[in-house]
């Protein structure tokens, strides 16, 4: 489905009046502010209308947003490498859509395609998959757990509640499985206990999809749309936010738009009303603020590549809707996240490496190459980015 721009150039007059340092950079006005949303475009933003399709039909099937989603945010958490953790970190689940986050829930599902190596506890609501494990403090995982290399820690211990598949040596003091162990013959138990011992091969699984051949490039997608985009239907110039100084909003409606940077000395807002792809190719880089404001029935999927430095602190989506908010990074540039921010939203950067400065409470999920935190890291993984591909259509 593309959407149908033609009859909104009749707007963009009244839409440019708007386009003032103290206002909305450029926004749609709804029926009830007074002007006429062709009907086309109000049933397409309406909560109960199709995703958005994006990419070239001229270069094979388009992607809709919501399957897309589903598809790369499917557990809580996923490192294309090693994941060596100081600090607490902390995973679980919830649903938006039935109500706050609440501690307590479970689910949320962990993917290390390296070595998960930790100093502290590590707690794990669902299914965790890893290279290995090198452990100095105890692990819960309220799954199963699938370990293509030995568990290693001989002064702790781990409790899994589902199945355990291990293809190396138990070198932990102590091993506690509600499920059935399986290890391979040439392998130790060690002191394992659980409710069956199985000596089978245990096949190898790569949870997270990383490699070139495996993984979604959103570079793609955002050379397409930098093209290809609505930016004409609201009168929206793609380098509005270019030098950001003081305070700029902008406040966009449902469709596809670009900007071609987010840069400057002072903080912008992005306000998010309808189903919105935002397409970024160079880059955030603002020294004071980011909020990205997103409320029902809006979602977000923003593309970016060239960065994201936030010097000051982050407003990522809201932490009682986080599976409205879809962030997906194109290329191997760190990605810098100061203390005090809220992250609710999820992140797809297979190239990039994550720093979260001081302690970390993410809801939503976390797919990067490598993940370096400083301190306590939380995971609240919305359940609700499962169906997000629900009313994309068929096949």
């Amino acid at each position: 489905m593309r959407l149908h721009i033609a009859g909104f150039m009749a707007w963009t007059a009244l839409l440019s009046a708007a386009c003032t340092v103290d206002d909305p950079v450029a926004t749609l006005r709804s029926p009830d502010a007074g002007t006429d949303v062709p009907d086309e475009w109000a049933a397409h933003c309406a909560n109960s209308g199709p995703p958005l399709l994006l990419g070239n039909p001229a270069s094979g099937p388009q992607v809709c947003s919501g399957q897309l989603a589903q598809t790369l945010f499917r557990r809580a958490a996923c490192s294309c490498e090693g994941l060596s953790l100081s600090a607490p970190f902390t995973v679980d689940a919830f649903r938006s859509s039935a109500g706050p986050y609440a501690p307590g829930g479970t689910g949320g599902d962990v993917g290390v395609n390296g070595v998960l190596s930790a100093n502290d506890r590590v707690t794990v609501g669902g299914l965790l998959q890893v290279g290995g494990v090198q452990l100095s403090s105890p692990l819960t995982v309220g799954g199963g757990l699938d370990s293509n290399g030995p568990l290693s820690g001989p002064g702790t211990s781990a409790t899994v509640t589902g199945d355990a598949r291990v293809n190396g040596d138990v070198g932990l003091a102590a091993l506690t499985v509600g499920g059935v162990l399986t290890i391979p013959p040439e392998f130790s138990p060690g002191s394992a206990q659980a409710s069956e011992l199985r000596r089978e091969p245990v096949p190898s699984v790569i949870p997270c999809d990383c490699d070139e051949g495996s993984r979604f490039d959103p570079a793609a997608l955002i050379a397409h749309h930098t093209v290809d985009n609505d930016n004409a239907a609201i009168g929206l110039d793609p380098a509005s936010l270019t030098d950001v100084t003081g305070e700029r909003v902008l406040e966009l409606p449902c469709g596809r738009f670009l900007l071609t940077r987010i840069a400057g000395p002072g903080r912008a807002t992005l306000r998010i009303r309808g189903r919105t792809a935002l397409f970024i190719p160079s880059g955030v880089d603002l020294k004071e603020a980011l909020t990205v404001d997103v409320q029902p029935p809006g979602e977000l999927d923003l593309f970016l590549a060239g960065g994201f430095i936030v010097s000051g602190d982050l407003t990522l989506g809201s932490a009682a809707l986080p599976s409205r908010v879809r962030v997906y990074v194109a290329g191997s540039q760190a990605l810098d996240i100061s203390a005090g921010s809220t992250l609710a939203g999820n992140l797809y950067a297979p190239q990039a490496q994550l720093n979260l400065s001081g302690n970390a409470e993410v809801f939503g999920s976390l797919f990067v190459r490598h993940l370096e935190a400083s301190g306590a890291v939380q995971v609240h993984h919305d359940a609700d980015v499962l169906g997000a591909g629900a009313a994309c259509p068929a096949g």
